[in-house]
């Protein structure tokens, strides 16, 4: 075997601390931003989780044979069932404009309605179709 020199046998102690501390300052800057976070994204999960509600009231309306009025108040910033469960708007969402009750029947059709969710310029909205009581989010 031919003698190397000691140099070339791998990393010094210097050179791992400093790509140590390296990692150390990446790492840091990168926790200190928090967590990746979309007003976007909130916007869409709260629209789908809001017709998903809906969709359940409807089925329960349709399960108990009688009517089921799903409200919004964007005072309190809830909505659900009047007298039942309320749910609470994530922070960054709003409601555009007052909200009439919609009321779903037992038969499966609904007073229709709709119901539109913004934060900042970005809007979606909540549609119920009185005839068949589709919730639909667009």
């Amino acid at each position: 075997m031919p003698d190397r020199p000691a140099a070339d046998d791998g990393f010094t102690l210097i050179e791992m601390i400093v790509v140590l501390v390296v990692l150390a300052l990446v790492g840091t800057i990168v926790l200190s931003r928090g967590p990746m976070h979309s007003a976007t994204l909130d916007l869409r999960a709260q629209a789908r989780t809001m017709a998903s509600d809906m969709r359940r009231d409807r089925a329960d309306a349709i399960a108990a044979d009688h009517d089921v009025v799903f409200t919004v108040d964007a005072d309190r910033r809830d909505y659900g069932v009047r007298d039942g469960l309320r749910h609470t708007l994530a922070n960054a969402v709003g409601i555009d404009g007052e909200v009439a009750p919609i009321v779903f029947h037992a038969d499966g059709s609904a007073s229709g309605g709709s119901i539109t969710l913004s934060e900042g310029e970005r809007r979606l909205a909540i549609r119920v179709d009185w005839l068949t009581g589709q919730v639909a989010v667009r």
